[in-house]
């Protein structure tokens, strides 16, 4: 006896149903005022139940491409205002891998036959400016940005409802997603995925020094004592643990980790050489100094954390959800843990969203495309194929048969929402982030001492020390 078909099956199926008919519709092959072929042909042709037709059908009365005439049949409507139209979207190459990008897009054409998608890729050395250029000039219809560039448009003082279109709100996404994308009120962009920055472990390595598998709270005295016994037999392994402080998603953690109450800066009183400050930038000198690498690490290549880690030269690395993705081939085993932390647990979250242009001249379409990349089918694939995470909540948390390999652990980025912060939560200027760095990374390399470093601190965010 033959296997029913699965409910995929039956979707992708009505999928190919619906495509067609709208395909033919738009294209003009099914011309106004011409009737579809019967429910009962459809059911035949497309091996869908009459009730699958039904429901398919209904998706195109919903679009005005058809409607039903009593006792006669299933007319094409007047298609004039139905006609083929274009989108581009303008995205990080890394979404390919982060929500699988390729495939999402051939279902939405497969959904939308007559809105064809050119992809955009930006790179992110300049992604700010060239997304603002590609706006302002109507380059792209919708854009993909994260928390930190969008946070770079508010910032420049500019009306951001003159770049971005109000998108409807949806309460089925975490609710802590949306909050950094709104002005005014009003949201510009729609969360679609999201990470917090987390621990990775080669969990072979653990076992094979014998080392207990990474806690949920620990401090980074803790950690560098279980570094010690993964140091203790070499092997293989080149580096106990690595990653690369100077990016915007790293060295503010520390920071965070500080305990300091930012909302001091507001007002220019908060003191950027006081002594919790001090010990978070000394904890992640004492990191960088016991990997033995830090002058290349300072440098402004990024060698690849995660090539390492999958080469196993590495046992734990600091990383995201989003960067396991770059991991779905490789040979090992690994699981994930919350960072360890100086004072305050803390770890930045990391989300990416997909704007409307404000200027684009097909809305709608560009808007369907925002609408399919949030619904629950298009979710659930990233969920299954990808380790991103969601950001519906339904299909974050869906529970099923897994499309490969997934850590044990991956479901605890619930267990710490209430150690999630951003980067603006720092209360510092763009400016100011970048005099900050500037100075802990000429003491991380060991070209200033740490009472230049306090003094520089100092003047940050217009503090003048007492005299």
């Amino acid at each position: 006896m033959e296997n029913k078909p699965s409910r995929t099956t039956f979707r992708e199926r009505m999928d190919e149903m619906i495509g067609a008919l709208r395909n033919d519709i738009v294209s003009g092959k099914l011309q106004s005022g011409t009737f579809i072929p019967s429910i009962n042909q459809l059911s035949k042709q497309y091996r869908l139940s009459i009730n699958s037709v039904q429901k398919g059908l209904d998706e195109l009365v919903a679009e005005s491409l058809i409607e039903r005439i009593p006792r006669v049949g299933i007319r094409v409507t007047d298609t004039r205002e139905h006609k083929a139209v274009s989108i581009s979207v303008g995205y990080y190459p890394t979404l390919v891998d982060d929500v699988d990008l390729n495939r999402l897009t051939e279902r939405f054409q497969l959904r939308y036959p007559h809105i064809r998608v050119k992809l955009v890729p930006l790179q992110l050395s300049n992604y700010f400016d060239v997304a603002d250029y590609y706006l302002k000039n109507e380059i792209v219809d919708v854009i993909a940005i994260n928390q930190i560039h969008f946070r770079q448009f508010f910032d420049a003082d500019d009306d951001l409802e003159d770049r971005f279109e109000p998108l409807e709100e949806d309460d089925g996404l975490y609710p802590y997603l949306s909050d950094p994308y709104r002005a005014n009120g009003r949201l510009l962009v729609k969360p679609i995925i999201f990470s917090p920055v987390v621990l990775c472990y080669n969990k072979r390595h653990f076992a094979e020094r014998g080392v207990p598998e990474p806690p949920m709270d620990w401090t980074w005295s803790e950690f560098m004592e279980c570094l010690e016994l993964l140091e203790s037999e070499h092997g293989d392994v080149i580096l106990p643990f690595y990653f690369y402080p100077s990016t915007s998603n790293r060295w503010p953690i520390f920071i965070l980790q500080s305990g300091v109450d930012f909302a001091a800066q507001r007002s220019g009183k908060l003191d950027w050489s006081c002594a919790p400050i001090l010990d978070s930038i000394q904890t992640c000198y004492d990191l960088i100094h016991r990997q033995k690498m830090f002058s290349v690490l300072l440098s402004e290549n990024d060698f690849g954390v995660e090539r390492l880690f999958a080469q196993q030269k590495v046992s734990v690395m600091m990383t995201s959800y989003f960067n396991l993705n770059r991991m779905r081939n490789a040979d090992l085993t690994f699981d994930i843990a919350p960072l360890p932390y100086v004072h305050t647990p803390k770890t930045l979250l990391l989300t990416i969203g997909l704007a409307l242009n404000r200027r684009s001249k097909q809305k709608e379409a560009g808007r369907a495309f925002i609408d399919f990349v949030s619904s629950f089918e298009s979710q659930l694939h990233i969920r299954r194929h990808t380790y991103s995470i969601p950001a519906l909540r339904q299909a974050a948390e869906w529970e099923g048969e897994e499309a490969g390999y997934r850590p044990s652990r991956f479901g605890m980025y619930r267990d710490i929402v209430h150690t999630y912060a951003q980067l603006y939560d720092l209360e510092l200027r763009a400016g100011d982030r970048e005099r900050l760095l500037a100075a802990m990374n000429m003491y991380w390399m060991g070209l200033q001492s740490i009472e230049t470093t306090i003094s520089q601190l100092s003047a940050i965010g217009g503090f003048a020390p007492a005299k």
